[in-house]
């Protein structure tokens, strides 16, 4: 192939993504660019007049902290009337529902929020419309499921926009929906790029197993480790292109949200967050988990469920050393906390444009005598973490270049100074966050993640040598090329 200039690197994989959820949303109600609950809802009810009789409004990514305040369900029936309608927030830890919607959910003023959940209430005890955390799957359980159909049309669409963008491979944290989804594509020949798929801990199918080919899931409620583990089902499962990824905790909710669990109040508050998981109930079932060949990945964003989390991972660490035990986002970290990431082999799989998203965020909530401990990748790398990057689409954009960009410079496009600058990565740091580390927390990287004889050939080509640009330059390199498997997949201009 000639690269007219440009440069191979190993493909990039994004480690978290939420793959079929993506495919929905480029598809539906988009509110993360919207400044006032009233140009929300002139989006939500444009969309509503389009919509046939009885049919459900979804979309979401909307962003209250743009609002200055939390929407209630008056304003959603301002412009849906009685069709029931559910906007999940930008970060995913949200919902926001109208009347029609709490009806169908059966959420009134008597309704007792799951234990790690929220329901907003106004002064005379009625439902706001809000939901939070262990909440949200009141709603959910209400909304129509998808046809295959659209689930397999959701999935075809993320894959061809990640491939535009580079993108050979992912690990996919989601209902088993996406997974069957995923199968079926899988067995149609139409999976281009690889897929690992994290299991729901609360919503995980049985499986049947069969040596070398994916095994089937259907979705149960609650998790029943026990029988899974009766039926073979282990991290790895599958093939080259299509595997059983990790099983996926939740121990707090968001920085958006203001649900992510701290060991100290938000800034101006009494409120800790939420955390979502009983600290000895996660200790069990991790280790349950470990016992059984089944690796984890927990969500943690908070310091609070940080450490939380990594007490509950580090028993396996002496019980099950050769599974890749991961922790999601980690945003926040106690100092006495940075080195246990290092000491004990667990992965930390982060996404660096959150810090760059969020920092106002962060300035905010979290205050000037925690946010020198948020988004810390050059110290976890210090003090020997291995770093997995991914984008957490559809919270946000599905691109790599992107993500390198805030690992390298730590600052948004027109910014001043980058915020902690201590933090930042080289380019090379970054690129091995969703080319090497992000093979590693997969248990590939025999096979994928660097350029090498023997390995599967998968790459990512670029427009530009990317060590000859300055930080601002680097989001203007365009993907010229993705290539699984020895095949371009997609190209932009090369042969």
């Amino acid at each position: 192939m000639d690269l007219r200039g440009g440069l191979m690197t190993p493909g990039w994989f994004d480690a978290h993504v939420h793959f079929m959820w993506w495919g929905f949303q480029m598809a539906e109600i988009d509110l993360r660019d919207t400044k006032t609950i009233d140009e929300a809802l002139e989006l939500i009810g444009r969309r509503a007049r389009d919509l046939g009789p009885g049919q459900w409004l979804t979309g979401g990514r909307f962003d209250k902290n743009n609002w200055g305040r939390w929407p209630t369900a008056a304003d959603l029936d301002r412009v849906t009337g009685d069709r029931p309608a559910v906007m999940r927030s930008r970060d995913g830890h949200s919902r926001w529902l109208n009347t029609a919607a709490l009806r169908a959910a059966k959420i009134g003023k008597d309704t007792i929020a799951p234990e790690g959940g929220a329901i907003f209430h106004d002064a005379s005890g009625a439902p706001t419309g809000v939901l939070q955390e262990r909440a949200n799957e009141l709603a959910d359980r209400s909304v129509p499921p998808a046809t295959e159909a659209d689930c397999d049309a959701a999935t075809m669409r993320a894959q061809d926009e990640a491939l535009k963008r580079g993108i050979t491979g992912v690990e996919s944290l989601e209902q088993a929906s996406s997974y069957a989804a995923l199968r079926r594509a899988h067995d149609r020949g139409d999976l281009k790029l690889r897929a690992v798929m994290g299991i729901p801990h609360r919503s995980l199918a049985l499986s049947l197993p069969t040596t070398g080919t994916p095994p089937q899931i259907r979705d149960t409620a609650p998790f029943d480790f026990e029988a899974a583990l009766a039926t073979g089902m282990r991290t790895g499962q599958g093939d080259e292109w299509l595997e059983l990824g990790h099983v996926k905790f939740f121990t707090d909710g968001a920085l958006g949200s203001q649900t992510a669990a701290l060991e100290e109040p938000y800034e101006g508050t009494q409120d800790r967050g939420i955390l979502t998981f009983d600290p000895i109930e996660l200790r069990t079932d991790v280790a349950r988990a470990a016992a059984g060949g089944l690796a984890v990945a927990i969500h943690a964003i908070g310091d609070r469920a940080v450490h939380v989390a990594l007490d509950a991972v580090a028993p396996t660490r002496i019980t099950s050393p050769a599974l890749r035990q991961r922790l999601e986002h980690v945003q926040l970290v106690r100092d006495e906390d940075l080195g246990r990431f290092g000491a004990l082999g667990v992965i930390a799989s982060m996404q660096p444009i959150h810090c760059t998203s969020d920092r106002d965020l962060a300035d905010r909530y979290w205050g000037p005598k925690r946010t020198p401990r948020a988004y810390p990748w050059r110290t976890l790398l210090e003090r020997g973490a291995v770093l997995a990057f991914g984008s957490d689409a559809p919270v946000e954009p599905i691109d790599p270049l992107l993500g390198i960009h805030a690992a390298v410079a730590r600052r948004r496009p027109g910014d001043g100074d980058a915020w902690f600058p201590a933090q930042r990565l080289t380019l090379d740091e970054a690129l091995h966050g969703y080319t090497a580390g992000a093979a590693y927390s997969t248990g590939r990287e025999r096979e994928w993640g660097t350029l090498e004889v023997g390995k599967r050939c998968d790459a990512t080509v670029v427009d530009r040598d990317l060590a000859k640009l300055n930080e601002s330059e680097l989001l203007e390199a365009q993907v010229r090329a993705t290539i699984t498997d020895g095949v371009v997949r997609y190209a932009d201009g090369l042969a």
